[in-house]
């Protein structure tokens, strides 16, 4: 993505976001008013509740203090009879019914469970109604004011039951029971709002249950709906759960908040449906709109002219420094890329000369990453793509203080190169800055026999500590032989240096053939030669250094009529240091000329 692009996205995000912000304040405003609107309905509602439990509770305890002083009504529940309390009670209940029409339920109840009387219902007594009311079944439990809603016979309604004692002796509990339509009247009035109250199921008690089968999910309605049945169904429409919701019916808006209802251990009760017609609360948008629409265009047009005046003087200087970047890192004769481990991001010229790309996307369509072209070698000294678990560029970064060197070949081409690696990270994207410097002419130098083209003492000393390493790693066998050209002045005294050069390349073409390309031939110095055996068994290595002495014995090394070489062979032991191993088998060598020469010491 271009500069210019990312510039026109973040100008049309930002006029968007200006257009969307205007546009919707209105609305925002609105529904900030009405959610407020709605939570002080909802406090009001659940105040005007509370005040309303606690009335009717303080009502009819103070209005039991009567009932029981009326007479022959004490007398009458001690005895449990139906007819004496009826007759003693009715004009009580009349009384109190007209003081609240709500007023639906009055009845006393034996400590066994059983209905004394129903004075709503004076033939339907005797019936152990306790085993159907949680309610009835606590007060006969503890003895004490119980409030709350609860079905029975006389169906749903919220209930106050007192304890009746005499002589403080309990015999029995009168029970005054209040239509729900009560609550709904008094909270109107008390807080303006429209309300249904749906009672849940675990609630119903001995109520009818075909009576109350209208509901939504584990709540049934306690009243008709009327008028409201319409909105009470799109209010239910996959809401069993009675979320708030905002339901716009016939031009009309209506803000439903539920009020739960709880009973002194948490248990759903209840749920009173508070109706809010918030029809008028709405206004008119379509001036916000055009006013939004019309500063949109404007910020667009300013915006525009302000971008199309600063963007060629900046991407003139941003396209400055990148050529300036890209010149500098072109110049390098070393490769330098930027990669994530996986996948190459930037590369200088170096690299595609090197490898034989144009560019980046014609080297993508062969490879990805540049780790594909690293090559390993039989000491294990080169990086490759995955090192000890890790990415390439992770182990560059855990092993900076260390020289690293990778091989890669092109064209049939060998080289080797030095690798060193800076993390950058930038927006949490971390990227590698790796840059590959070819010292192929110095390694071979340095790590070569110039004359004979083997490995020279300082390559051999670093191979030999990493294969002692793998080997104690891995529990492997590892085994050095140490050969020595017998009489090799006298080749040079008779013959001529020049000679003595040919003897000894022949004599290493000769160790270079006969053994593995995972062994390690070394000039020791002078006639002297090594050779290394990793994961090789003694008895094999044995088997190997009698090959090596025979092949040399007979050998054709014209003008010279005859070589031959002496060979002392050791293996490595557990916990010996190389120095260590080195003495062992140069002592086995001397062993072998002391012998005679010509001849193998193990």
């Amino acid at each position: 993505m271009n500069i210019k692009f990312r510039a026109q996205l973040i100008i049309a995000f930002i006029v968007i976001i200006v257009s969307a912000t205007l546009t919707f304040y209105h609305f925002s405003q609105e529904k900030r008013y009405v959610k407020e609107r709605t939570e002080r309905s909802s406090q009001n509602i659940k105040h005007a509740f509370d005040a309303i439990v606690d009335d009717t509770e303080h009502l009819y305890r103070f209005r039991t203090l009567a009932t029981l002083s009326t007479a022959g009504v004490i007398d009458a529940v001690k005895k449990q009879d139906t007819q004496a309390l009826y007759k003693a009670i009715l004009p009580r209940f009349n009384a109190l019914k007209n003081e609240n029409p709500h007023l639906i339920i009055m009845q006393f109840h034996a400590p066994d469970g059983r209905s004394i009387l129903r004075v709503h219902l004076k033939d339907k007594f005797g019936d152990n109604i306790a085993q159907q009311r949680p309610m009835l079944r606590k007060i006969h439990q503890e003895h004490r004011m119980i409030s709350g809603f609860e079905g029975g016979l006389g169906g749903i309604a919220f209930r106050v039951i007192m304890p009746i004692f005499d002589e403080e002796r309990y015999i029995g509990a009168v029970e005054y029971g209040v239509d729900v339509g009560y609550f709904v009247d008094r909270i109107k009035r008390l807080s303006g709002s429209e309300s249904i109250v749906l009672i849940h199921k675990g609630s119903l008690g001995a109520a009818d249950r075909q009576l109350y089968s209208g509901g939504i999910g584990h709540y049934f309605y306690s009243t008709d709906l009327k008028d409201k049945k319409v909105l009470m169904e799109q209010y239910a429409f996959l809401n069993d759960h009675l979320e708030p919701r905002r339901i716009d019916i016939e031009s009309k808006s209506y803000e439903i908040n539920p009020l739960f209802l709880k009973d002194s251990k948490n248990r759903d009760l209840g749920v009173i449906i508070a109706i809010n017609d918030v029809s008028g609360a709405s206004q008119n948008t379509m001036d916000a709109l055009v006013g939004s629409v019309l500063v949109t265009v404007v910020m667009m047009i300013l915006l525009w002219g302000l971008f199309e005046y600063t963007f060629n003087g900046l991407i003139g200087k941003v396209d400055l420094q990148e050529r300036y970047i890209n010149t500098i890192l072109d110049s390098q004769q070393n490769i330098v890329i930027v990669t994530d481990g996986f996948e190459i991001i930037f590369a200088n010229r170096s690299f595609f000369d090197y490898l034989g790309f144009d560019t980046l996307k014609a080297f993508k369509r062969e490879h990805a990453c540049i780790c594909e072209y690293f090559e390993a070698d039989e000491s294990a000294q080169y990086l490759m793509p995955m090192i000890d678990g890790m990415v390439w560029t992770e182990y560059l970064l855990l092993n900076e203080s260390q020289e690293n060197q990778a091989k890669m070949s092109v064209d049939g081409k060998t080289s080797i190169f030095t690798v060193t690696s800076k993390k950058m990270d930038y927006k949490g994207k971390i990227r590698h800055v790796v840059v590959f410097t070819d010292i192929t002419r110095l390694n071979e130098l340095a790590t070569q026999d110039v004359l004979t083209g083997v490995a020279n003492r300082f390559q051999f000393d670093k191979a030999l500590s990493h294969s002692i390493s793998l080997a104690q790693r891995y529990e492997r066998g590892l085994s050095i032989i140490l050969l020595d050209i017998d009489h090799f002045k006298k080749v040079n005294d008779i013959y001529g240096h020049l000679v003595g050069d040919d003897v000894l390349k022949k004599f290493t073409q000769i160790l270079i053939n006969g053994t593995r390309k995972s062994d390690i031939v070394a000039r020791w110095g002078g006639e002297e030669f090594v050779v290394l055996l990793p994961d090789t068994e003694f008895s094999s290595a044995i088997k190997l250094a009698e090959i090596l002495r025979l092949k040399v014995a007979e050998g054709d090394f014209s003008p010279v009529e005859r070589v031959t070489c002496s060979i002392g062979i050791t293996r490595w032991n557990e916990g010996e240091t190389p120095d260590q191993l080195l003495k062992r088998v140069d002592k086995k060598l001397y062993a072998a000329k002391d012998g005679g020469r010509n001849r193998v010491v193990s």
